[in-house]
């Protein structure tokens, strides 16, 4: 193809090069209609041939076939409008009109002003060059559609203008001028070209010249032969004068050249050509010199010219190689984006003065003659600078909602944005960040349009990890928040947009999603999977990312004993407040083994260091949720019977109360039963169903008989029979209990009953011979309770026929006989039926109901549907009764604080409680009624009459208050001890005196409680204050506040205290643990609500009774020594076993508040005895006491004795402690006997005890920890230190135990005290590492061990520090922390890529997860130093996303520096076969994105076209 010589080359538009945007075309210049119509300015005119279009990008538009662009010349609008008719639209041209689509338009011609009409006809003239319209062809351009109507021509004006014409100074376009220097050749007589027509009004000068040429120079008009493809000329190019035709070859090439190739030393020869020719294209291809690139200079210019400069610069029309010589000064920043914003500049224009300008800005580093430091410093620190003002830019565009053309600036503000992105003009790192944190703090309003902006950059986030992370989080972060809003129809839109992009995240990015943190908090949201989705696919992409998350923060140490202690602790934990919803869901995500799980429930139900029977229900519950519906239940109780021969009585009596509650629910199977016992060979044996027989066995007599079936009795009745077991007898106790108790309920009998004629049987005496009988009975008893009595008690009130409601005391006695039965189910039951009763004390009996046993409905799931229900019923009976409803407001309002949730409503009741009791104080309704004002001495009357004057009043008169208060409790002391009922009128009393001033009365009541502990001859202290507690008038915390004579009385006793004083807190304590019966003093209904307390007691103030019982152990040591003995309440052996069970609570409830009470030094021998004997009470109960080594206890130690053993360790670590070097000796001494004690257990594989491990104090388990992980990394083997063979499978055995302290220690600890990762574990980590590379075939059997077990068990102790607790940690602030981990997270990004030889292990992908959750704290002079490290070593992009560093495109450009040092060995011998060596020395080279210019220099180089020739798939021949 020839080439044409550069002469008069048209003005280039910019490359669609390097230098280019590389984003989008140039925009293209519009006008407005009117615009394009107006007539320019009569001033300018075509003199010369250079006013000619610049733009020659629309004449190559039309070239190729393209839609011109419609500027702002004349030309371009006739283009525009070619193929217009007026008036209307012509599809088709019918005239030689020149506006028609028959008229030929080429760069030449230019409309002259003098022939525009006065109505701005847009009819062009001849235009001044050598040819005419009719010596032209027209273009080959397509038929255009009409685009608007042109107004009707106008009566031409005279040519003669009336009007001197001035000079247009605007500037001219340009057109394409034939050198003057061009040879010309006449046409010799050849043809005219095509489409040329004769013009009658051309030139003379023009005719003359019509048969001259220009030597290989030809304007374009799209009819040249040159522009014509045709298969030759693709072939062999275009000549003027085709070259003469070689000869042909004559035959093939193959004869000469194959026995040259055939020849030993051809294929060297042909690799050696080869290598030649690939050698010369690299050098050829090389950057042999640097930029000499120099910015345009900038001009200091006035205001009025800036403002010209800048339209001009948004004027597409105008040439920027014009612009580049006066570019003004105080264009920058912030300025220079508002500026192209108001101006509306096109965007690649104002990147090219963006550049212009920051080219300019950073050279002015250099020329301050600086160190290279500095200037790099102060580059980085410009371009941050520019960074923050294109923020700052977007952020305020965006935030401008209330302007009117606000949506255009906000596209031009992003489109700007994202082109100074693309461009490398930012820093990306900050400009990442803060797309990020603007996503991650933007509200709902906002929320849109920050995804839109984020969205355009969402590739380069996502590959990132410190981006990507972030952003995932936010943006479930935005998705949960809507998911979970009450208002979430209404922003059902931006959840919709919402869901779609998390769904197309968990396609693309699921990486991004293994955050622990952020998982676990957002992934409810997501298990609702959208309309559109594949549940399927989508189902298993959120297990597999939540298992690996769930590797990351669960104990990857799988060994039973931990699973076991996971599963114990979460059971324990109802012991601290009422199972909830989460704890199941819990306990089933520990293990896949769910009968391993099935059998833990089983022996914790059954253990009898869990007290209570609240247990039993939740383990009927557990086992009952749809979690276990594939478990055979009935089979795995079955087998836990078998396998566990139950020796204790209590233990069998849980396991039929469990199997009792199963039955009743349908989930224990009793055919399956009995058909597992004839299988057996069935009963023969009379032992083996008497009570201490088998429990196997013994579990067909205790099954409940109501709910089986006539034929299940029947099978029953046979298996029994055949043990010499009474079926019948059975019969006749059930029909006499339900007799006995229909006689005590009163309840009319059957005429023939032979209890009919004797006296009713006791209530407390009923309740002890049911509770002694067996199960069978108690159920059936229970059962007829709940649905014979009371169900048709309550479906006679539902249906009119009687309208007697149930009496408070028959209620009561039926709650009583329930609660000895402990069905509780049946009780729960009766709650249901009462609700529809009137009668407000008794649903205020219902509540307390639910109150006192609030563990057990919780467990059964009815407390709040119960306590909804009686809410419910408290507003209608309010309405009905008014002040009535008084017992049920004060129970609910004592009931609601203990259930989560109810904060609100709790708070409502406790306000209504306190409004009642004041506007209500001399009400008959309040708690002195009139029959019991009548039953008061006069001193009583007087002062309820005094009362009732106090409540008239508006406010309480203290000194009136007091003096009433002095004188009622003078009374209430002059009762105590005579079963007095006039001793619960005064607390009556006092507590209608309460409400007037509550915390002036609780500041007098502690004053005298004060009085009465001090007191040395008084009667008993639960005579006195119970009553007070029941009422209200004394608080528990008031009650522990006045409990010690001072701060010491819990430590030491006292001699000061003689007499009442010194047995106090041993009183105290007996009153918080014994039971109350009714009395003159307390009512049936005041014992239950103080039972209530005790239970409250016990479960809220675990940390305030500890000190009490140690007070009370304290007083009673102390008691041997007194010279006048005095009776000790802890002498009684009731009081002993409930305080023993008391401890065992408490210690449940708060193991470290009782281990650190306990555990507290003490110069009292007989007190450190006491505590030692009743410890060892706890955890061996048969045991006489004592003291237990460090090894006993350890071999004590297992998943339900832990907490026992936990407070024995911390005891016998604290009893010898004393001040002095002596007694650091001694503690040093411990931690020896404690370390040799748990290196024993480990070799003996005993690690049940680890669980305690983290209650002790810190520098035991630091010390621990210590001495454990030495022993684990030392195990670790290596290529210099290879294990045995007789060692190798001990060594990982005692690995994993290791692992199992490790993990206790670590996991037990608070987050504050978490240590960075040690040097010795990366460098065992390496080790590894090298293992796994080498290629010795020696080495074989070690890395198999490496990979299935080593491997695994580092991994699980790297995750010890990926937890969430771990992860928020400052490594930063830790000595040393950083390194190290930057150090273990590129042996961890070597392990990955190493683990791909072995994808059937998963290993791979577990280093990956855990390096992503180690790298998340890393600081960034760390992670800097990482990337430093694999960034030439490694291609990955995982590594690349670990390490959140993208490669730079210009980083890869190399200097060659040809320079010619003397000729070595091999370039001689190169030389010496013909090959050129072309010596060269690469430096990087410095490529600088502001000097990238899209608009180039005068120079003109090769392929310097307004259209990329890549977009016609060229290629550059050399």
């Amino acid at each position: 193809m020839t080439s044409r010589p550069p002469m008069a080359v048209p003005q280039r538009q910019p490359q669609r090069t390097l230098s280019g945007s590389g984003l989008s075309q140039s925009p293209t210049h519009q006008r407005t209609l009117s615009q394009q119509y107006l007539p320019q300015s009569p001033i300018r005119k075509s003199e010369t041939l250079t006013e000619q279009s610049p733009d020659l990008g629309d004449v190559a538009q039309g070239r190729y076939n393209t839609l011109p662009r419609r500027g702002g010349s004349r030309l371009k609008l006739e283009l525009a409008n070619d193929g217009i008719e007026h008036p209307g639209f012509s599809e088709s041209p019918q005239t030689l009109d020149a506006i028609s689509a028959n008229k030929a338009f080429t760069p030449s011609r230019v409309m002259s002003m003098n022939d525009v009409s006065d109505a701005g006809d847009m009819t062009p003239h001849t235009s001044r060059c050598q040819t005419t319209d009719e010596d032209l062809a027209p273009l080959p351009m397509p038929r255009r559609r009409a685009r608007f109507v042109v107004p009707a021509k106008r009566p031409e004006p005279s040519s003669t203008p009336t009007t001197p014409l001035k000079k247009d100074a605007r500037p001219k376009p340009f057109s394409l001028e034939t050198p003057s220097i061009a040879p010309r050749y006449p046409n010799m007589g050849k043809a005219e070209p095509i489409g040329t027509a004769k013009n009658k009004d051309r030139s003379a000068r023009a005719r003359a010249d019509v048969g001259l040429g220009f030597a290989d120079f030809y304007p374009w008009n799209g009819g040249h032969a040159e522009d014509q493809f045709s298969d030759s000329i693709i072939k062999h190019g275009y000549f003027d004068k085709a070259p003469a035709q070689s000869t042909q070859e004559a035959s093939s090439a193959k004869a000469p050249l194959f026995p040259a190739l055939k020849h030993k030393t051809g294929l060297h020869t042909l690799s050696t050509i080869f290598t030649g020719i690939m050698n010369s294209r690299r050098h050829s291809g090389q950057i042999t010199s640097a930029s000499t690139f120099k910015p345009p200079p900038r001009v200091t210019l006035t205001d009025t010219k800036r403002e010209i400069w800048l339209k001009d610069l948004a004027n597409p029309a105008i040439s920027l190689r014009r612009l580049s010589r006066t570019i003004p000064h105080g264009i920058r920043g912030k300025i220079l984006l508002d500026q192209c914003l108001n101006k509306n500049v096109p965007t690649d224009r104002a990147v090219w003065l963006a550049k212009c300008v920051g080219a300019n800005e950073i050279r002015a580093f250099k020329r301050k003659g600086v160190n290279g430091t500095f200037v790099m410093g102060g580059e980085a620190k410009w371009i941050r600078d520019w960074t923050v003002f294109v923020e700052q830019f977007v952020e305020t565009v965006v935030n401008a909602f209330s302007e009117t053309d606000w949506k255009s600036k906000v596209t031009y503000a992003i489109r700007l944005a994202t082109h100074l992105y693309a461009e490398h003009l930012l820093d990306r790192d900050h400009y990442m960040e803060w797309l990020v944190s603007g996503l991650e703090n933007s509200n709902q309003a906002k929320l849109p349009m920050w995804l839109l902006i984020v969205q355009i950059y969402w590739k380069d986030l996502l590959k990132l990890r410190r981006h990507g992370r972030r952003l995932i989080s936010a943006i479930l972060g935005h998705h949960s928040a809507i998911y979970f809003h009450p208002d979430r129809d209404i922003l059902l839109p931006l959840s919709t947009r919402l869901q779609s992009l998390v769904e197309s995240l968990l396609l693309t990015s699921p990486e991004n999603f293994i955050n622990p943190g952020t998982w676990f908090k957002y992934r409810d949201s997501l298990l609702v999977p959208p309309e559109s989705a594949n549940n399927e696919s989508r189902s298993k992409l959120l297990k597999s990312i939540g298992l690996r998350n769930d590797y990351l923060t669960s104990s990857n140490a799988k060994s039973q004993p931990a699973l076991r202690s996971i599963v114990v602790q979460l059971l324990d934990s109802i012991h601290r407040a009422p199972l909830d919803d989460t704890i199941p869901k819990q306990l089933w995500k520990t293990t896949e083994n769910k009968l391993s799980v099935i059998r833990t429930i089983l022996e914790w139900c059954t253990s009898l260091y869990r007290p209570g029977v609240a247990k039993v229900y939740v383990a009927a519950t557990l086992l009952r949720s749809p979690e276990a519906s594939d478990i055979d239940v009935t089979r795995a109780v079955l087998d836990f019977l078998d396998a566990d021969a139950l020796q204790e009585n209590a233990r069998k009596q849980l396991v039929y109360h469990f199997v009792s509650e199963l039955a009743r629910s349908g989930h224990f199977s009793v055919p399956q039963y009995m058909q597992w016992l004839i299988a057996r060979g069935g009963i023969f044996d009379p032992m083996q169903t008497t009570p201490d027989g088998p429990c196997i066995t013994r579990l067909l007599v205790e099954i409940p008989i109501h709910s089986l079936n006539d034929s299940m009795k029947n099978l029953r009745a046979t298996l029994l029979r055949r043990a010499a077991f009474s079926v019948d007898l059975e019969s006749t106790d059930i029909a006499m209990a339900i007799s006995h108790v229909k006689k005590t309920l009163s309840i009319p009998l059957d005429p023939n009953n032979p209890l009919l004629q004797k006296k009713p049987m006791s209530l407390k005496k009923l309740s002890k011979l049911i509770r002694l009988s067996s199960r069978s009975l108690k159920t059936t008893v229970s059962s007829w309770l709940s649905d014979e009595f009371i169900g048709g008690v309550a479906q006679n009130l539902q249906s009119g026929k009687s309208g007697v409601e149930l009496p408070k005391a028959t209620f009561e006695a039926v709650r009583a006989l329930l609660e000895t039965t402990e069905e509780y189910a049946m009780l729960e039951n009766v709650l249901k039926l009462m609700v529809s009763s009137s009668n407000s004390e008794l649903l205020a009996c219902c509540a307390d109901t639910v109150n006192l046993h609030l563990p057990v409905f919780a467990a059964t799931g009815a407390v709040k549907f119960l306590f909804q229900t009686f809410y419910e019923r408290l507003k209608t009976i309010m309405e009905e009764q008014g002040l009535g409803a008084r017992p049920l407001l004060a129970s609910l309002a004592d009931l609601a604080p203990r259930l989560t949730g109810l904060e609100d409503v709790a708070a409502q009741l406790q306000a209504d409680l306190i409004r009642i009791d004041r506007s209500s104080a001399a009400d008959a309704s309040s708690p002195l009624s009139d029959n019991m004002a009548t039953q008061l001495q006069d001193a009583e009357t007087e002062l309820s009459e005094q009362i009732e004057k106090l409540a008239s009043y508006t406010s309480a008169d203290r000194p009136t208050m007091e003096r009433l208060f002095h004188a009622i409790i003078k009374k209430l002391q002059n009762y105590w001890g005579k079963a007095d009922e006039r001793q619960r009128l005064c607390c009556i009393l006092l507590t209608r005196l309460r409400v007037f001033d509550i915390q002036h009365f609780n500041t007098l009541m502690r004053g005298w409680v004060q009085h009465i502990r001090k007191l040395t001859n008084r009667p008993p202290i639960h005579q006195l204050l119970p009553p007070l507690i029941s009422s209200g008038c004394l608080s528990l915390s008031m009650l522990f506040a006045t409990a010690p004579r001072s701060q010491l009385q819990a430590t030491q006793f006292q001699p000061s205290a003689v007499g009442s004083a010194s047995i106090y807190m041993q009183e105290i304590l007996q009153m918080l643990m014994m039971p109350f019966s009714p009395s003159p003093a307390m009512t049936s209904e005041d014992c239950y609500r103080f039972t209530i307390i005790q239970d409250h007691a016990r479960r809220e103030y675990a940390k305030e009774i500890m000190p009490l019982i140690r007070g009370a152990l304290a007083e009673y040591s102390a008691s041997y020594n007194q010279q006048v003995p005095i009776h000790q309440p802890l002498d009684e052996e009731e009081t002993k076993t409930q305080l023993l069970e008391l401890l065992r609570r408490l210690v449940l409830v708060d193991p470290m508040a009782a281990s650190q009470t306990l555990s507290l030094k003490s110069p009292d021998p007989k007190l450190a005895a006491l505590i030692e004997t009743w410890t060892t009470k706890l955890l061996v109960p048969d045991d006489g006491g004592g003291q237990k080594s460090f090894e006993q206890v350890l071999e004590l130690a297992n998943e339900f004795t832990l907490p026992f053993c936990q407070v024995k360790l911390s005891l016998n670590l604290a009893t010898d402690e004393s001040g002095g070097p002596e007694g650091s000796e001694r503690l040093q001494s411990q931690f020896e006997l404690l370390s040799k004690a748990i290196d024993n257990a480990i070799d003996a594989n005993n690690i049940m005890w680890t669980g305690m491990l983290p209650s002790l104090s810190s520098e035991i388990t630091q010390h621990m920890r210590n001495r454990a992980e030495t022993r684990f990394l030392d195990l670790i083997p290596s290529l210099k230190n290879p294990p045995g063979d007789d060692v190798f499978d001990k060594d990982i055995y005692m690995a994993e135990n290791l692992l199992t302290v490790i993990d206790s220690i670590f996991r037990g600890s608070s987050g504050s005290k978490v240590s960075p990762l040690s040097g010795a574990l990366v460098d065992k980590l390496a080790d590894l590492w090298d293992i796994m590379a080498s290629k010795n075939i020696e080495y074989g059997p070690l890395r198999t061990a490496v990979l299935l077990h080593w491997l695994p068990l580092v991994f699980s102790y790297l995750t010890l520090y990926t937890s969430p607790t771990t992860g928020t940690i400052d490594v930063s602030k830790l000595t040393g922390g950083g390194e190290v981990r930057a150090r273990a997270l590129v042996v961890l990004a070597g392990l990955v890529q190493e683990l791909d030889n072995y994808p059937s292990s998963n290993l791979g992908q577990k280093a990956f997860d855990i390096a992503l959750a180690l790298v998340d704290g890393l600081p960034e002079e760390a992670r800097l130093q990482c990337v430093r490290a694999v960034r030439d070593a490694t291609a990955d992009s995982r590594v690349r996303y670990l390490f959140s560093y993208a490669p730079n495109p210009a980083e890869v450009f190399m200097l060659s520096h040809r320079d010619k040092p003397p000729l070595g060995v091999q370039e001689r011998r190169a030389l010496a076969l013909g090959i050129t060596v072309i010596p060269e020395r690469l430096t990087p080279f410095a490529f600088r994105r502001w000097e990238i210019l899209n608009e180039p220099t005068p120079n003109v180089g090769e392929n310097d076209t307004s259209l990329s020739l890549t977009l016609f798939d060229a290629r550059k021949i050399k």
